[in-house]
């Protein structure tokens, strides 16, 4: 694949990625629960996440910590759990 196909690709992604963190936020938005406000960080969080995978995948970045996403990913599920209790 090409430099120019796979940033083609790349910019694709992040727009879908974009497009569904615009959603998952504007629904979020509606209700202003505790629960729903954390998801919102969540998704924001987990959008920058993505984004930062996908530029690292075609060279655009260098830092791209996908332990540290997976600690982040068991500390909000940890969080949720506490909010049901």
């Amino acid at each position: 694949m090409s430099e120019q196909t796979k940033e083609e690709k790349a910019v694709s992604e992040i727009a879908e990625i974009i497009n569904k963190l615009d959603e998952a936020v504007a629904k979020d938005n509606t209700d202003t629960t505790e629960g729903h406000k954390v998801r919102a960080w969540f998704e924001e969080h987990r959008a920058l996440h993505e984004i930062k995978r996908t530029l690292h995948e075609v060279g655009k970045i260098d830092k791209y910590d996908e332990e540290g996403y997976n600690h982040f990913v068991k500390d909000y599920e940890k969080v949720l759990k506490d909010l049901d209790d």
